[in-house]
C-alpha cells in the first residue's frame, strides 16, 4: 500500500531519466510540489559565493571599503551587512582618524559625516597627508582580495 505508482510523475513535468529518476517517487513528489526538477544533491553542488565576496562586490562596499572590511573581518551576512554599508557614511582609516585628531580642533565634536568631510577637504589641499585617499585605495585593494577568493 506503500506504493505510489498511481500517481502520474510524468504530467507535473518530471523527467522519467537521469539524476531525478535517482530518486524515490516521494522524493520526485515532494520536488514538484516546490517546482524544482533537480535532485537535492545537484542544488546542494551549485557554487555558491562566500558572504565576503558578494559584500566585496557590491557597490556601497567600493564605496565605503574600510567598513566593508570591518563588516567582513566580523562574519557578518552579506545582506546585513550591505544594508549597513548603503545606510552608513564612509568610514575613516585609524591613521587618518588619529592625524585628524592632532590636526583639527573640535574634531571630537563632530559627527561621522563632518569628520569625513573634514578628513576629505584636509587631504585635497594638503597633499593627502592626513591618508584619507591612502587608506581609501588600501581598503579597495584590500577588499579585491575578498573578490578574487
Amino acid at each position: 500500500m506503500n506504493d505510489f505508482s498511481h500517481l502520474d510523475f510524468q504530467s507535473l513535468g518530471l523527467q522519467s531519466s537521469g539524476p531525478v529518476s535517482r530518486c524515490s517517487p516521494e522524493q520526485r513528489w515532494a520536488l514538484a510540489l516546490l517546482g524544482d526538477n533537480s535532485p537535492p544533491e545537484e542544488q546542494q553542488a551549485k557554487p555558491k559565493h562566500s558572504n565576503a565576496h558578494r559584500i566585496a562586490v557590491s557597490q556601497p562596499a567600493k564605496n565605503n571599503p574600510i567598513l566593508a572590511l570591518k563588516l567582513i573581518d566580523r562574519g557578518e551576512p552579506s545582506e546585513r551587512a550591505i544594508e549597513t554599508l548603503e545606510a552608513s557614511h564612509r568610514h575613516l582609516s585609524n591613521f587618518t582618524k588619529q592625524k585628524m585628531k592632532a590636526i583639527c580642533s573640535g574634531w571630537e565634536c563632530m559627527d561621522t559625516e563632518d569628520r569625513n568631510q573634514e578628513a576629505f577637504t584636509y587631504s585635497t589641499t594638503h597633499q593627502d597627508s592626513n591618508g584619507y585617499r591612502a587608506g581609501f585605495n588600501a581598503a579597495l585593494k584590500a577588499l579585491e582580495k575578498h573578490v578574487n577568493s
